[in-house]
């Protein structure tokens, strides 16, 4: 008989049933697939870095090629600390010296290959920072085959198959792309410096010439870290860089954002799986009230009726919870995917035991749910049968609103408030998830109006420039470190602009890896220094202070002088080789360069060039035109220049972060609008069942279907109205505190996170509320199925 009660049950409420099956399969696919990912993400950059055997720390430095000796190779040979060591050898490549000669999507209008930054070229090693190809599989190269930069490849629309040449001094070689390779050490935006990979045997073809300048990698791996840092700075080497393996790990900030981002965001839907799931169980048993009655007045007891329902919803958990644990293994997979594509992780095909437990719990919490409201079934007769569900006894009143006062408001208008208004518990769980869904879309939309904003190049230390030019010939400006053949340069360009009656003042940013410290000569640190040169009048935001102006003036990041236990005032001094410099900290800025630590001097210091490490970009501001138009004159005046607006220089910056949290706000505003439809659908139907009687009066005394379908859309729409209202006002709230620490990751403590008030208030609200209408209206059709003869039903 249970078995015949449960048949006919499932196929009366069928529409009901499948939209909580769905729901608890979206439970356990988000559960099983977050709670993995969130132990494979934990752990996925050390995994990464362990498997690509990453040195405790490693230096970049230039030889000439005559130099007999190296004195940092001997000094680590010499050195105590360090347990095991290696060099690469590597040359600088520059744009000419790449030539693609064959690729299937070949830009035809690329006049030459580009390089994303500097970059070098070298053999295939096996010890330190090996390489893996998009299969996770260590890279292995013959004579003729090359290994590129995953964004290197991209920026040139190359991919495996392609063919390149190659030429270093006078020798000149044909490649073919064997892999794209993943990178723990070089392959992140946050790192410039950039790798291709040969064979030994075609290295060595360039490494025969004489007189090429080398680029010099040492890995390296020590006892005690103080120690050897210690040692290393009072050496006081020349090198472009010098990272530790905590500071290579942090590189891969970006790709752990989206991550986490995206395990919130599984969290949240969780919430609302359950929640509606529990709405259904209530709702379901108060529909009952008349089976129950009645199994009741037949002679069957509390604990048999309860059997029934909780054998109910134990069947649908069971088969969504293992459909939803199925779903969770290519859902994660996905996920990780999209957010994690720079990265070697463990397969999380690799967790069974852990879905099926996910799926286990989303059993036991329906079965709970379930057994706890199945609880109210004490509270129903064999009189509520006959009463159609009422004792016969009211206390309160029914309406919240006076007719009487509301005579401008329409019928459909007034019932739908009222509704709202007499029983708001009734429409909780609806607000809860609209509210929960609108919050889903514009905490992650508030980051991506930040980093798309205006104000985006001041968060790396910045300022802004109407046109951001690479001319090709930056590493012979690093190699020849000489600022004033750089501002030559740009003079030679500043006339040719004047040619062509364009006024513009031309800058760039250059960067310095010198030793300093504060108090203690003893604690050296070598984090950037960057200095701006050229006609640019710059103006940079500050937290406090002001900007260095005299030639011994300096400001320093919020991140640095925490660290260095430095304020306003101040002295930091420079260790050059054979002497030191002292600057006087006039000001405390944020920068999200180099993780948000670094220094910038007034323009009018004198610097060691020697010193000279990298030129971040060259910037030009032109007179009397907007960002866009100045671009297209520039790009056709220097036909061989790199030329970018803001946007995409800041996108070369962050490794498009952009628009990954572009596909991200796609695949969330997508679940939430189903998430949206699914809820409407499910509350539109259990209403509509329970209010069959009083929409039967209502067409009794006069009211058209119209009317009728008008006053159940308005009661969604109008709480979705104040959900998003809600949402919105939250988001402001809690936006700081969500999207913050995401920038603090990045180095930057002090952001205002930006709005775009026409996406923020009007596109995707009137989204909502066009998705959330139409699967509102759909269900109104069952409207004019309803009979005036079940105008008995009413209570």
């Amino acid at each position: 008989m249970f078995f015949r009660i449960l048949k006919n049950d499932l196929k009366r409420k069928r529409t009901i049933n499948i939209i909580l099956f769905l729901f608890i399969t979206m439970a356990t696919m988000f559960l099983g697939s977050s709670v993995s990912n969130m132990i494979t993400v934990s752990g996925a950059v050390d995994y990464f870095m362990n498997l690509s055997n990453v040195p405790d720390s490693f230096a970049i430095s230039v030889a000439d090629g005559n130099e007999e000796k190296d004195e940092i190779a001997d000094f680590l040979n010499e050195c105590e600390q360090v347990s095991k060591y290696s060099v690469i050898d590597a040359f600088n490549v520059t744009n000419e010296r790449i030539t693609i000669t064959e690729a299937v999507n070949k830009d035809e209008d690329a006049e030459e290959y580009e390089r994303t930054n500097t970059l070098c070229i070298h053999a295939l090693t096996d010890d330190f920072m090996k390489v893996f190809d998009q299969n996770d599989n260590p890279i292995k190269l013959k004579t003729g085959e090359i290994a590129f930069s995953k964004i290197e490849a991209r920026e040139n629309n190359l991919q495996v198959g392609d063919k390149v040449k190659i030429k270093i001094g006078e020798v000149e070689q044909e490649f073919t792309i064997a892999a794209l390779a993943k990178d723990a050490v070089f392959g992140t935006a946050m790192m410039s410096f950039k790798r291709l990979i040969i064979s030994e045997e075609d290295f060595e073809k360039y490494a025969q010439q004489d007189n090429l300048a080398y680029i010099k990698i040492y890995n390296i791996n020590y006892d005690d870290a103080e120690i050897f840092d210690e040692e290393w700075n009072n050496k006081k080497f020349n090198v472009i860089i010098k990272l530790d393996k905590t500071m290579i790990n942090l590189t891969f900030v970006f790709d752990m954002i989206i991550a986490g981002i995206l395990i919130v965001v599984s969290i949240c839907l969780i919430l609302i799986a359950f929640m509606v799931l529990r709405f259904t169980i209530v709702f379901t048993l108060q529909e009952d009230y008349k089976e129950i009655g009645i199994m009741k007045a037949i002679g069957l007891k509390d604990a048999g009726i309860k059997g029934i329902y909780l054998t109910k919803y134990f069947a649908i958990a069971v088969l969504a919870s293992v459909f939803g644990a199925i779903l969770s293994f290519p859902f994660g997979n996905m996920l990780l995917e999209q957010s994690m594509e720079n990265l070697i992780i463990e397969n999380i095909n690799n967790n069974i035991l852990l879905h099926i437990f996910c799926a286990i719990f989303v059993v036991l919490i329906v079965v709970f749910f379930s057994n706890r409201s199945a609880n109210s079934l004490k509270r129903f007769s064999a009189i509520d049968a006959i009463r159609n569900g009422s004792n016969g006894e009211r206390y309160q009143a029914k309406s919240r609103l006076r007719l009487w006062k509301r005579k401008a408001m329409k019928p459909g208008v007034y019932m739908a408030c009222n509704d709202i208004l007499s029983n708001p518990k009734r429409f909780r769980v609806l607000a809860v998830t609209f509210c929960i869904g609108t919050l889903l879309i514009l905490l992650p939309l508030s980051a991506l109006h930040t980093l798309t904003g205006k104000n985006v190049v001041s968060l790396f230390g910045m300022d802004s420039s109407d046109v951001y030019v690479n001319n090709g010939k930056t590493d012979d400006y690093i190699a020849n470190k000489d600022v004033d053949s750089i501002l030559e340069d740009f003079e030679k360009d500043r006339k040719i602009l004047e040619e062509n009656e364009i006024e513009a003042k031309i800058g760039a940013d250059i960067s310095y890896t010198i030793p300093c410290y504060s108090n203690d000569e003893e604690k050296l640190v070598s984090y950037l220094t960057i200095q701006e040169i050229g006609t640019r009048e710059c103006t940079y935001e500050m937290l406090d202070g002001r900007m260095p102006e005299a030639d011994d003036e300096i400001m320093i990041t919020d991140l640095t002088a925490q660290e260095m236990e430095v304020s306003i005032g101040d002295t930091i001094t420079y260790q050059y080789s054979d002497q030191t410099q002292k600057f006087i900290i006039t000001g405390i800025y944020q920068s999200m360069m180099n993780l948000g630590k670094g220094f910038r001097v007034s323009p009018k210091a004198k610097l060691d060039e020697n010193y000279m490490s990298g030129i971040t970009t060259i910037q030009m501001d032109v007179a009397d035109m907007e960002s866009d138009e100045a671009c297209e004159r520039v790009k056709e005046i220097f036909p061989d220049y790199e030329v970018l607006q803001t946007l995409e220089f800041v996108d070369s910056m962050t490794g498009g972060i952009a628009d990954t949290i572009q596909k991200l706000m796609y695949l969330l505003t997508t679940v939430v609008l189903v998430i949206n439809g699914l809820i409407t659908i499910l509350m539109m139907k259990s209403m509509l069942t329970k209010e069959r009687g009083d929409v039967a009066l209502m067409k009794s005394i006069g009211f058209a279907n119209k009317s009728i379908m008008g006053w159940q859309i308005q009661r969604i729409l109008f709480v979705l109205i104040f959900s998003i209202i809600l949402g919105i006002v939250l988001s402001k709230v809690l936006a700081p505190v969500t999207m913050g620490p995401i920038f603090a990751m990045m180095g930057v403590n002090h952001v205002t996170l930006e709005i775009k008030p026409l996406e923020t208030y009007v596109i995707y609200p009137l989204l909502l509320l066009c998705v959330t209408g139409l699967s509102a209206f759909v269900c109104t059709v069952d409207v004019k199925k309803v009979d005036t003869k079940e105008v008995n039903n009413i209570e």
